[in-house]
């Protein structure tokens, strides 16, 4: 059964906030507006502008990036000298987004490109000296990394001495010595004239591609813009300032994209007869699974020759496939799930969660460890053992930083790397307890103080009578939604059903009309089929969702929560 969860509404803006909207406010009951601005940090009307307005006039200089002017140098050079360059990224949707667009940059300004993206199962993660070898057997004599850190000191020393010169293009954090590569283009790596530090991969891949344009005497590469999007909705990073610019236009020009491997999975990921723009949501729910599935599997190469096929054929060919490798996924994912069931107790007063998920591809263990994290409140670690080494994946809230507590264990760790709620190891077998109990014994003095139940957060109460359709039509004046820029949440207190119904394989999902002054409003729940709601008004957490089909827009709501009414100070 789904836990139970505490509900806390954010503090209203001080007395007297008002923002100049002008028409965006138009048709909107209340302070409602304002107030789901200010729980985004927007206090003035020039926030308001650039949240808003920003547009590809006001994209930073790249050059302003640490190493950047060295990076397009050689990459200029190498181009100009008929060089090929052989392209290494991550086997994820960041990872593979942009190595297409250092791949298609090179090859639109007339070089030679290779990409080169690892078998998540045999080759695990970063440049490896085998990679190193199969580029120098090509004929490349210059690796641009993309999304695969900045600490690949023994790789790319071995790249030197093949005669192989590296650019390393990254934006994680950098804790230990640095390569000898000919350029660190990375937000963290040095002096970084930019306002902006969170890039996604695939965003330093873009900036990086915007100044070898900008250096051949040519505009703003737009047509990559929608892989730049893809690669930062679907790592999570924080959509704002020039993130959110990045995501809204890539979003836009998604939509008209001529890149054919981005046409057919825009096409494969959508139901039948659904249309309108492309949303972080589409993105994040739809297109990147497709987009990861072969690589959770074992190999990304078919995700790779998607992107960067020019063929319209090859592309439809490609898009099937990874549709129906995310079948696959899916499917052994809810094995992997069932496997695990019986490992864990949800009630159980251990701080942390911890499975072995023996006999699944290694793709699988973060996306289950999230789902753990996510069901338990607890950090989460899914785990394999084979040949004498644990692989493992961990997800965490705020209980907990995967990274700085696994840092104490680096020397023990084969492989490790990832951030403080996303983090991931490889250990000999016999060294993974130590790991676990080191990681209990922190999560419990976190635990201390905390909540006992998980905690849905939403920006405001309203009665839903105020909402009206210029209340949806400001919600998604406020895309993309991502980190940083959540969806907005509401809440309504004593909610009256007109129908309520279970839907979906075994009642999984929940469907539920409301009375909102004699107009219906429909919702449709996920997950939410076994809520004991009973008869009588109900308290609903929800979000404003817009399907169109067939050309016509249809307003509902997304549950995310719901239980029987009670008084709000049992929230």
């Amino acid at each position: 059964m789904t836990p139970d969860r505490k509900w806390q509404i954010a503090e209203p803006p001080p007395p007297g906030f008002r923002l100049d909207l002008g028409a965006l406010g138009s048709g909107i009951r209340g302070p409602l507006a304002a107030r789901l601005l200010w729980n985004r940090g927007i206090r003035t009307d020039s926030d308001v502008a650039g949240y808003f307005s920003s547009g590809l006039d006001d994209l930073l200089d790249p050059l302003g990036l640490p190493d950047m002017a060295a990076a397009v140098e050689r990459i200029s050079r190498a181009i100009k000298d008929g060089e090929t360059v052989g392209v290494f990224g991550d086997f994820d949707v960041d990872g593979l987004t942009g190595t297409a667009i250092v791949f298609r940059i090179v090859r639109k300004l007339g070089g030679k490109a290779v990409p080169y993206i690892p078998n998540r199962e045999t080759d695990g993660h970063g440049l490896s000296t085998g990679a190193v070898d199969s580029f120098h057997s090509a004929g490349v004599t210059l690796i641009t990394t993309v999304d695969t850190g900045s600490t690949a000191v023994n790789e790319i020393a071995y790249a030197n001495r093949l005669g192989i010169d590296t650019v390393v293009t990254d934006h994680h954090l950098i804790e230990t010595d640095r390569p000898d590569a000919v350029a660190i283009v990375n937000p963290h790596a040095g002096p970084n004239e930019h306002e902006q530090v969170d890039y996604s991969g695939a965003g330093v891949a873009f900036k990086l591609a915007e100044a070898l344009s900008g250096a051949a005497g040519h505009g703003i590469p737009a047509e990559l813009l929608p892989l730049a999007a893809l690669g930062t909705i679907a790592d999570i990073v924080p959509l704002v300032s020039e993130n959110r610019t990045l995501v809204r236009e890539g979003l836009r020009l998604l939509g008209q994209t001529e890149l054919p491997g981005l046409r057919a999975l825009l096409d494969i990921s959508r139901a039948p007869g659904a249309s309108g723009r492309p949303t972080a949501e589409l993105i994040s729910f739809y297109v990147a699974p497709r987009l990861n599935a072969p690589g959770r599997m074992g190999d990304a190469e078919p995700s790779m020759e998607l992107l960067i096929t020019d063929d319209v054929s090859e592309a439809r060919a490609l898009a099937e496939r990874l549709d129906s490798d995310n079948t696959k996924r899916r499917t052994l994912s809810q094995e992997a799930w069932d496997h695990v069931a019986d490992q864990f107790d949800v009630s159980s007063d251990d701080p942390i969660v911890a499975v072995n998920c023996n006999g699944f591809p290694v793709g699988l263990l973060g996306p289950l460890a999230g789902r753990l994290n996510e069901l338990t409140g607890k950090p989460a670690v899914a785990y394999q053992v084979v040949d004498g080494y644990a692989r493992a994946s961990c997800r965490s809230n705020t209980v907990l930083d995967l990274h700085a507590a696994l840092s104490t264990h680096s020397e023990k760790f084969e492989r490790f790397g990832g951030h403080a709620r996303a983090a991931g190891f490889s250990i000999k077998q016999e060294q993974l307890a130590e790991v676990l109990e080191d990681l209990r014994r922190r999560a419990a003095w976190g635990v201390l103080g905390a909540p006992p139940l998980p905690v849905l957060h939403a920006d405001a109460e309203v009665e839903l009578e105020d909402l009206t359709v210029a209340t949806w039509n400001f919600v998604s004046s406020m895309e993309p939604f991502g980190e940083a820029n959540r969806e907005p949440v509401l809440v309504t207190y004593g909610a009256v059903p007109l129908d309520v119904r279970t839907v979906g394989a075994g009642g999984k999902h929940l469907k539920v009309s409301f009375d909102a002054e004699g107009r219906r409003l429909d919702s449709i729940g996920f997950g939410l089929g076994d809520r004991p709601i009973g008869p009588g008004p109900v308290d609903i957490m929800y979000q404003l969702r817009s399907e169109v089909w067939r050309g016509r827009t249809r307003h509902q709501l997304g549950l995310r929560d719901i239980r029987p009414s009670r008084a709000r100070a049992q929230s």
